[in-house]
């Protein structure tokens, strides 16, 4: 498709495809405004770089075990509808428990497919203190 571009003598508006664009100026008013509040901002961050420091966020992964345990196991293991997990790492060994989340075990769905190794190990490292 060929566009057609033509501009006519006045700036107003130009044709482009048979469609009338128009360039409106922009309100002085509002171009002063703009430049006013860079030079504020300038100002603020070369005179108060304290108020803009931005507090880091909790590392997300810290309570990454904690999260996949609350949000995926405790909707059966806190309601009955499995075996409580309080104390599965003392009747269970590690591999065993790390193989019934990936792949399953009698009604519990296989959810190793969800997560990688390093967050089901982290659910693990939460189950270790889970009592």
């Amino acid at each position: 498709m060929k566009k057609e571009y033509q501009q006519h003598d006045s700036k107003e508006a130009d044709i482009v495809s048979g469609i009338k664009i128009q360039h409106n100026k922009v309100p002085k008013l509002l171009i002063a405004v703009f430049y006013v509040v860079v030079i504020w901002a300038i100002g603020y961050a070369i005179f108060m770089p304290g108020k803009l420091a931005v507090e880091p966020a909790a590392a997300p992964q810290d309570n990454k075990g904690e999260l996949i345990f609350e949000g995926t196991c405790l909707s059966c293991h806190a309601t009955g509808a499995a075996p409580d997990l309080k104390g599965v790492t003392d009747r269970m060994p590690e591999e065993d428990i790390k193989n019934v989340i990936k792949k399953g075990r009698n009604t519990m769905p296989a959810i190793g497919h969800l997560y990688t190794e390093k967050e089901i190990d982290k659910v693990y490292e939460y189950l270790e203190d889970y009592r």
